[in-house]
């Protein structure tokens, strides 16, 4: 049986990586909003759940989060539907 899983802890920062390297991810807006919530929630509880994480992390979900935020506000704009009031309507 093997066992997996890294047992250091994580190193965000490592001089070999290839900072060129990136990946595109299509979400739809359902998933925006659930990762959003998602870190919203370990934010609010960062104390109970953190067991001593850099906080480089912190740093990396604040800017995250709000790369999230501009997608939810984008659709929210491009979505937003208005009802203009017809001639009927006094």
């Amino acid at each position: 049986m093997s066992v997996g899983g890294k047992k250091d802890s994580y190193d965000f920062y490592r001089q070999e990586d290839d900072l060129d390297w990136h990946v595109d991810q299509r979400l739809n807006i359902r998933e925006i909003r659930m990762i959003y919530s998602s870190i919203s929630h370990y934010q609010r509880n960062w104390e109970k759940y953190n067991g001593g994480r850099p906080p480089e992390e912190m740093d990396f979900l604040n800017w995250y989060k709000t790369s999230l935020f501009t997608m939810i506000t984008d659709y929210n704009y491009y979505h937003h539907e208005v009802d203009t009031p017809s001639e009927n309507d006094t």
